[in-house]
């Protein structure tokens, strides 16, 4: 197996990155605000949006308008999922119709009778002297105007009419707001977001502006924005189930999970029709590792809504967790005959390749790569791929593709270090290594292969250092521990040898061995160690497994060392080595 890292048991699996999160986070990973677990709601209308689908822009999302109270406009994300119905307080527009309706009454229909806004007080139809008829009068009547164009969807005439509400009482609430829907509607967030500003400033008790806030954050991706203002709202109505739905949302953008689970559980409990409750909580159960609980969240999931493939993709990626391979490519394929996306097609080769099946991992990366040309994990997985094919040089290209896209990529370094390793590139492989340990200090990788290069070229003081840190990071590590016994008897420090030999194979015997991350440097460390401690048919068995092992990785160079030292031990007798000798027809590279 390719060195050193499965990215299907990375990290990137709770986000990745799209080099912001799997969830879409634009911030960089942060401890968010701490919050009460208060009881979370659903929105009317919320749907879930794929945690793993970073390829997918706002605009891709196939968005459809849904009816939310008061001056809300649709929130982009939602789609056709099963809305839930709740009870909402009065909204602005309903509370100023109701204020207005006697002032309204006085003014002329006509629109030739309503002063404007180049001359607002120049109308002849209207004396703005007249008791009965105000300023406020006016900005309201022209609020109604505004709102009846925004609904017949005339946006340039509506935000015409707010300005002029405006310009007639700068102070009314209501027409900033109105300027803020028209300013959603035309896609135009930053706008929308100063108007929502202006809107509480001049009337911070209207709950409703702050949740038009909050959405607009989360269409803009400000999740810190939609935790402060979807607090401030349920410390005033905690009965508002859009506001504690879209707050429970903003905690599982911002990973965390812990909060997220508790609201989500009431969410559940209070609507156990709706799908996407249990989709979220089973991500949220999946993130902290509680696998089999978000398993049966997912089964819940697909089971009220089978047709929804983010359902079946989130149930994929946890069944590949949980080392249901076939039953993660099963959903992995549903989830692409619906809606082909390249982040699905990167997860689908990545089970291929678990499965062995390399030339459909291949076509996948292939795949992703087309849909979304800088998707960084596709690059990555198709140089693990390439490497484990030997196709050093293919795997070279993605590497170098991965770290461009990426510079602080430490899988890519490490991955890289050990292709110019397997190349005799030695001088490289350590400058890899180098960065890595620049960017991460505890990488095991780093420093193990720092290790081997410093015992493969004489450095052997530099090499115990460099095993030594490496076993101080990942203790039950056998390699690391069987090379560094090796260099210490190549020093002529027997008892330190002999320990570190027997500490390795207590390692093994307790069954706490890495055996994923065994490779040809491994096999050859643990076969002079065998042999060292006198168990020569062992050793030679295992150095056939390294010579075998070096082949396919396609690292010349060691295989020709690894039957070298099958010899110079007297070990060359026998079936394995005979065929370990014969199966690599490439010439040896003097180093």
């Amino acid at each position: 197996m390719s060195k050193p890292y499965s990215p299907s048991s990375a990290p990137e699996f709770a986000i990745a990155h799209d080099y912001s999160d799997i969830l879409g986070t634009s911030l960089p990973p942060t401890t968010p605000p701490k919050v009460e677990p208060s009881s979370i709601a659903p929105a009317d209308g919320e749907t879930i949006i794929d945690p793993w689908a970073s390829d997918i822009s706002i605009e891709d999302r196939g968005a459809k308008q849904i009816e939310l109270p008061s001056l809300a406009v649709a929130d982009p994300w939602v789609s056709d999922a099963a809305t839930i119905a709740t009870k909402h307080q009065p909204t602005p527009r309903a509370v100023a119709t109701r204020q207005s309706q006697t002032a309204v009454a006085m003014v002329d229909e006509p629109s030739a009778s309503l002063p404007t806004l180049e001359s607002p007080a120049s109308a002849a139809a209207i004396d703005p002297d007249a008791p009965s008829i105000t300023a406020q009068d006016l900005a309201l009547k022209y609020c109604d105007r505004g709102s009846k164009s925004l609904a017949a969807k005339n946006y340039a005439q509506a935000r015409s009419a707010f300005k002029i509400a405006i310009e007639w009482n700068p102070k009314l609430a209501i027409a900033h707001s109105g300027i803020a829907q028209v300013c959603q509607c035309s896609q135009d967030y930053e706008g929308a977001l100063v108007a929502y500003d202006l809107a509480i400033g001049c009337d911070p008790t209207q709950l409703d502006f702050y949740y038009q806030r909050a959405l607009i954050n989360k269409q803009l991706k400000n999740y810190f924005q939609v935790l402060a203002d979807c607090k401030w709202v349920l410390e005033a109505d905690p009965d508002r189930s859009l506001v504690r739905w879209l707050y429970a949302v903003a905690l599982v953008k911002l990973e965390n999970y812990q909060v997220a689970l508790l609201n989500l559980d009431r969410h559940v409990e209070d609507y156990p029709q709706d799908p996407n409750g249990y989709c979220y909580r089973g991500i949220c159960y999946e993130r902290l590792e509680r696998l089999p609980p978000a398993l049966a969240d997912f089964d819940r999931a697909i089971a009220l809504q089978s047709n929804q493939s983010v359902f079946h993709h989130a149930r994929g990626r946890t069944r590949q967790k949980l080392g249901d391979l076939n039953g993660a490519l099963a959903d992995f394929n549903l989830t692409i005959e619906h809606k082909p996306r390249a982040a699905v097609y990167d997860d689908r080769a990545e089970v291929h390749r678990c499965l062995g099946d390399r030339a459909a991992a291949l076509e996948d990366c292939d795949r992703a790569i087309s849909l979304k040309p800088k998707f960084i994990e596709a690059y990555f997985r198709r140089a693990l791929t390439h490497a484990e094919l030997g196709n050093l040089e293919l795997a070279l290209l993605d590497c170098h593709s991965t770290i461009d896209l990426d510079p602080q990529h430490i899988n890519a370094h490490i991955q890289r270090s050990w292709i110019y390793f397997r190349k005799t590139d030695y001088r490289r492989a350590q400058q890899d290594c180098q960065t890595v340990k620049g960017l991460n200090k505890s990488c095991f990788w780093a420093s193990y292969m720092s290790g081997v290069i410093n015992s493969l070229s004489g450095l052997k003081h530099n090499a115990i250092k460099n095993f030594s840190k490496a076993i101080e990071i990942s203790p039950n590590y056998v390699s690391a521990r069987y090379h560094r016994g090796i260099v210490y008897h190549e020093l002529g420090d027997i008892p330190k040898a002999m320990a570190d030999f027997n500490q390795a194979r207590s390692i093994q015997d307790r069954g706490l061995e890495r055996l994923l991350d065994r490779d040809e440097t491994g096999f050859y460390a643990e076969g002079l160690a065998l042999y060292h401690m006198g168990q020569s048919e062992a050793a030679r068995t295992v150095l056939i497994l390294g010579a075998l092992s070096a082949k396919r990785f396609n690292n010349p160079s060691f295989h020709q060392l690894m039957l070298a030292k099958i010899e110079d031990l007297g070990l060359a007798s026998g079936e394995l080595a005979s065929s370990a000798s014969n199966s690599c027809p490439i010439n040896p590279k003097k180093q």
